[in-house]
């Protein structure tokens, strides 16, 4: 349980530092933000439109949670983010627009709330997601809208997700479990360890998605056949 809180505890860390990265190089890049015909002036009359898909409760949800993210978790942190852009003056007061979405922890919901603002154009980065089954498709088809739609978020730390072709504009600010795959190959190879065994915790039913135990365990099995 403390590993979770950790987790969190660093993702909202995370947040407040990647909000400042995101504002600043908006800010410095032309000046402007693509996606229509030409770029336009940073302002309250032309906002970056940043969405937060999120839940609104941060419970386990049988698995779909596994970090306890939640929208009233990062808020704090976004407010502070935004409260130093604009004291520093970094960008112009009220030009950025932070969209909460609850993403309900749904494969159907998630990616259709990255729709929804998609058809109301207003929607210039997306930073989120707790749940991976509704990353990995917006993480797909985000290149291929406007002029692409970076996203940054937490999870899908699974090698499954590694493929920078066809996840091209998502960035993860955690490392992902091909780093820990590296280095327990090179622990055996090292210490020329040549049999092991997998113990984790995963409930097996239908109605539960499969766990980060099972993702980690999976992306180690490749490795250490080698």
């Amino acid at each position: 349980m403390w590993i979770n809180y950790a987790r969190t505890f660093i993702y909202n860390h995370s947040v407040l530092h990647v909000l400042l990265l995101v504002l600043l190089h908006t800010a410095l890049v032309g000046g402007g933000k693509p996606g229509r015909q030409q770029f336009e002036e940073i302002s309250a009359e032309h906002p970056i439109h940043l969405v937060i898909p999120l839940p609104e409760d941060d419970s386990f949800s049988f698995g779909k949670n596994p970090f306890y993210f939640s929208s009233h978790k990062v808020k704090p942190l976004a407010d502070l983010a935004l409260e130093r852009v604009y004291n520093e003056s970094i960008l112009p007061n009220n030009s950025i627009n932070l969209i909460y979405r609850d993403s309900k922890l749904s494969d159907a919901i998630g990616p259709n709330v990255a729709v929804e603002q998609l058809l109301l154009k207003e929607i210039d980065c997306i930073i989120g997601y707790a749940y991976g089954y509704a990353l990995a498709p917006v993480a797909r088809m985000s290149p291929y809208w406007k002029n692409g739609i970076p996203i940054i978020t937490p999870i899908g730390l699974t090698m499954s997700l590694d493929d920078k072709k066809e996840y091209q504009l998502m960035t993860r600010i955690n490392s992902p479990y091909k780093v820990v795959a590296s280095a327990v190959g090179e622990l055996f190879k090292n210490y020329q360890w040549k049999r092991h065994i997998f113990m984790f915790h995963h409930a097996k039913s239908p109605s539960v998605a499969v766990g980060e135990c099972f993702l980690l365990m999976a992306s180690l099995q490749h490795p250490l056949r080698k």
